[in-house]
């Protein structure tokens, strides 16, 4: 509606007086319901006639019909009028004349009709856009029409295209025709310039009544001169009320201001109150596990360090506060090796305590060949020194979704103990493949080494601080955390091995459900997810948002940036409601350079038709775009999350 408005209303502020301004406005009018008309009726041609070149023309005019609007733009009244008065009856008269060449010998009494309406129809239009006072345009343009109306006939015969030749019509109907046009013609265009006429002439009378009343209007002003005279007597006696009245109205302001204030104090504290109790509530069961966790910590450490604490302590009381002798030399070393001992037993169960937790439970997209790689790159020295081959085939599994520290650590310790435990027979080999089924991901780590004798070791071989070989360094660590690590992925690990021969460790890693849609954060106000297939971050608001849990969520997603350095981030804003200025601020300055510095680089809006439309949340959305534009992020809209994550997708491609 504001195109049309535009449109129609184009140079009107060029017009001197109401009379040119009204013809302004029918010139632009009838354009666009021109063109309008001149649409539909290509589009009903084509239907029927499918196409030809008079089907293009069609349009092709519609088009020259807004040409005036054009011309009103560059404050050519007269040309515009002239040039919409004349265009529909030329091209008119051409398409009649180019048609019948077509189709000479089949014609139809509908054929010789039909474009002379037209022509008759467009023939009233210098009488409308046109007043009496420009008679040189009014009568020069109606002459100019008519003779094209008239000379239908002739113009016909001379391009050798008549009607009466196929006696499609009597000869005494058909010059009668021209007849019934001029009368036809007459009382369109006398009727409405005797309109025009009665029109102009109440313009006249009403333009002398208004400066009549201009005059009434001046007399008037002088009275109430003198009328103000009086009243500012008055007035100065009421001044002094008004003032009263004024500071009465700013306490009584002041007064529902802190109401207000009250008010939104109260919400955000009770709303502050249930975050508080669910918080402690999930705190609580935190504890709980944590505590859980703590007692077995306990139990282990109590068993396990117990002897090297009985030694060191044994060791510290035979130190001599004199010089040492060779004889405390040898007791320093073995208190420094039981310390070394104790230290390692705490790592390694301060390791396993740590890989419960749920900071670890999300399922990302790996790259199983850029894993391999870094694993690769952190033994790249000794494995050039050895010689080792290691041979990789993920053709029919480049990626998997599971958690990428836990893979990491699996894939780790599978491939360390297959380097550290070669065999010195033959050239170390190590071969690493991946493939799936309708319910796991399932990872080959085979080797060429020294193998296992699982008749012996087969019950002990995934248990804590079990070894099977002792001529290298090792606590027996590492497959007991890749078994527990497996099992935590709802997977679980086989062996397969031949003494001197080979070891083949197959995981089965399982397939994880919804992993578009992990969720992060529920709240009351916004849920956070994590859509792995997309390695983004996301935010569904179920507003209206109370300022305090805005920030919250925000501060949640950048927690979850730094944690996952996820490059993309998709927020549903439907229901977000209104933000605070100061809400806003804050996010421009604190949040979007946090997100930008910990990586990322799109951020997709949902729900918004036309984001700048809106006056209420254009300066939102332009600040949002305008500082995500300062860190290089791109920022763009979209009516639904599907549309957001296909563009997400290409831009990865």
């Amino acid at each position: 509606m504001q195109i049309l408005h535009k449109l129609v209303y184009t140079g009107i502020g060029f017009a001197r007086n109401a009379s040119e301004r009204r013809s302004i406005y029918l010139c632009n009018l009838l354009s666009v319901i021109l063109f309008l008309l001149g649409i539909l009726l290509f589009t009903l041609y084509y239907l029927w006639y499918d196409w030809s070149v008079i089907t293009a023309t069609i349009p092709a005019i519609a088009v020259l019909c807004l040409s005036s609007i054009l011309l009103n733009y560059f404050n050519l009244s007269a040309l515009s009028r002239t040039w919409l008065c004349l265009v529909i009856p030329v091209t008119t008269m051409a398409l009649s004349i180019y048609s019948k060449n077509i189709y000479f010998y089949r014609q139809e009494e509908l054929d010789y009709f039909s474009f002379r309406f037209i022509i008759l129809s467009s023939s009233v239009f210098p009488s409308i856009f046109f007043s009496i006072r420009e008679k040189r345009f009014l009568f020069g343009v109606s002459i100019l029409n008519y003779l094209i109306l008239i000379l239908f006939d002739p113009l016909h015969q001379a391009f050798n295209v008549p009607y009466s030749k196929h006696d499609m019509l009597k000869e005494s109907n058909y010059y009668f025709i021209n007849v019934v046009v001029t009368i036809t013609y007459a009382i369109m265009v006398g009727a409405v310039l005797f309109l025009k006429r009665i029109s102009e002439e109440n313009e006249i009378k009403t333009e002398a009544l208004i400066n009549d009343l201009h005059k009434i209007n001046n007399e008037l002003l002088s009275k109430n001169k003198e009328i103000e005279i009086q009243n500012q007597e008055i007035t100065a006696q009421t001044e002094n009320l008004n003032a009263s009245q004024t500071k009465l109205q700013e306490a009584y302001q002041l007064i529902e201001q802190q109401k207000e204030r009250l008010l939104k104090t109260n919400n955000d504290l009770s709303s502050e109150l249930v975050t508080i109790n669910n918080n402690l509530t999930k705190t609580n069961n935190e504890l709980i596990k944590h505590n859980n966790e703590l007692r077995q910590f306990s139990y282990t450490v109590s068993h396990n360090l117990r002897g090297p604490v009985a030694s060191l302590g044994g060791l510290i009381n035979l130190i001599s506060k004199e010089n040492l002798s060779k004889e405390n030399t040898e007791i320093f070393s073995h208190i420094n090796s039981s310390v070394q001992r104790l230290d390692s037993i705490i790592k390694d169960l301060s390791n396993i305590i740590d890989i419960r937790h749920d900071l670890f439970n999300i399922r990302q997209k790996i790259d199983l060949d850029k894993e391999v790689s870094e694993i690769i790159e952190i033994h790249k020295k000794e494995i050039n020194q050895l010689g080792i081959s290691i041979k990789t085939n993920f053709s029919q599994c480049t990626e998997i979704f599971s958690v990428k520290p836990m893979l990491h650590s699996i894939l780790y310790n599978l491939i360390t103990n297959a380097i550290k435990y070669r065999s010195h027979e033959r050239p170390p080999e190590i071969n690493i493949s991946c493939h799936y089924n309708e319910n796991h991901f399932i990872i080959h780590v085979k080797d060429n080494g020294l193998g296992i004798d699982l008749k012996s070791h087969k019950d002990n071989l995934f248990r804590l601080y079990k070894r099977f070989h002792y001529h290298t360094e090792g606590r027996g660590l590492g497959l007991y955390l890749v078994k527990l690590q497996t099992e935590i992925l709802g997977g679980h690990i086989e062996v397969e091995s031949e003494v001197n021969r080979f070891t083949k460790f197959t995981v089965y890693l399982a397939k994880p459900i919804n992993i578009d849609r992990q969720i992060l954060h529920e709240s009351k106000y916004a849920s956070i997810f994590y859509d792995a297939t997309l390695d983004s971050t996301g935010v569904i608001w179920n507003g209206p948002v109370p300022g305090n849990e805005y920030r919250n969520i925000f501060a949640k997603c950048v927690e979850f940036f730094k944690v996952y350095s996820t490059p993309n981030y998709i927020t549903d804003l439907r229901n977000q409601g209104h933000v605070g200025k100061e809400d806003q601020q804050w996010a421009f300055e604190t949040m979007i350079p946090e997100a930008a510095r910990y990586g990322i680089k799109k951020v997709a809006a949902i729900g918004i038709s036309d984001a700048y439309a809106d006056e209420n949340i254009k300066d939102y959305y332009l600040g949002i775009h305008n500082n995500l534009l300062k860190f290089g992020v791109e920022f763009r809209f979209f009516p639904s999350v599907e549309e957001a994550s296909l563009w997400m997708v290409k831009s990865k491609s």
